[in-house]
């Protein structure tokens, strides 16, 4: 999917136009050695983009996640806070066993 989005299509398509104009190609940039070594290139280009898009979205999730801490308080810490809360007044009726 990263290798479709609108950046690594516009790379593609620069690299494409970059290799049928090298020296060699241009006298027959749509021939089939230029086409086929555009295409290649194309496809490179739209690799790399695709790697560079993964690699800075894996960095931001990296960043995201350390930025929160990986566990909550233990429930030793928890559970003062917890019992010394009031209780609704449904739940303080008479317990009948």
């Amino acid at each position: 999917m990263l290798g479709r989005t609108q950046e690594a299509e516009a790379e593609a398509r620069r690299a494409f136009r970059s290799e049928q104009g090298r020296p060699w190609f241009r006298h027959n940039p749509t021939g089939a050695n230029a086409v086929a070594a555009a295409t290649k290139a194309a496809g490179t280009a739209r690799e790399r983009v695709a790697e560079y898009l993964l690699a800075a979205r894996l960095e931001q999730l990296h960043e995201r996640s350390a930025a929160r801490p990986e566990r909550p308080a233990s429930w030793t810490k928890r559970l003062p806070g917890l019992a010394a809360r009031p209780l609704n007044g449904d739940a303080s009726g008479t317990v009948i066993a």
